[in-house]
């Protein structure tokens, strides 16, 4: 763990750092957005970036806007359980866990049926095999591991890893976007 944890002190900062931020984070989107793994899935479950994450509301608005169904993440405890929520609309969420927008519980249905989902997942670095380096606390570790669909990473392309530390529980994604392309990580997870 301890390497872990000084590769997130690393990428937290170089983070911190990036030159060229909302370019890169436009072009990541426009690489998923004009994607067939976008195009072809009904439904979208992504998350509500931080201020330094990839951010992510041009993929939650145009989800939104061709009628796909989305939803993002609702942080059940603090042991990395986590389900996901369908929004219509940016006004369906509200602060909750970690300062992180949520979806408002009061008016979001909860996703039961995952079919044809696009899971989009966050992470300070990936590593070409779709393991990820995120916050520590398991959540999409745990969430992937129950359930079958396509995965993406979003990842920039200097923050990408030849291989990073990986524990038994955690689990690769299928795909990592860039800011010019969409790579396969492995067949199997």
């Amino acid at each position: 763990m301890y390497v872990k944890s000084e590769l997130r002190k690393h990428f937290r900062q170089k983070r911190k750092n990036i030159s060229d931020k909302s370019n890169k984070d436009c072009l990541i989107c426009q690489t998923i957005l004009s994607s067939d793994l976008f195009i072809d899935a009904s439904q979208i479950l992504c998350y509500y970036p931080l201020d330094d994450e990839i951010n992510t509301l041009p993929v939650i608005d145009a989800a939104l806007k061709c009628g796909k169904k989305t939803a993002l993440p609702y942080c059940m405890d603090d042991n990395g359980n986590m389900e996901f929520y369908y929004i219509t609309s940016r006004n369906d969420l509200k602060t909750g866990s970690f300062g992180i927008m949520e979806p408002d519980l009061s008016v979001c249905k909860k996703v039961c049926d995952f079919s044809s989902s696009l899971c989009i997942v966050p992470a300070f670095s990936f590593d070409r095999n779709g393991f990820r380096l995120g916050y520590g606390k398991g959540y999409y570790d745990r969430f992937l591991k129950k359930f079958t669909f396509n995965s993406i990473g979003l990842c920039y392309n200097n923050f990408l890893s030849d291989s990073l530390p990986v524990d038994h529980f955690d689990v690769a994604v299928k795909y990592i976007a860039t800011e010019d392309k969409i790579t396969l990580c492995k067949e199997d997870k």
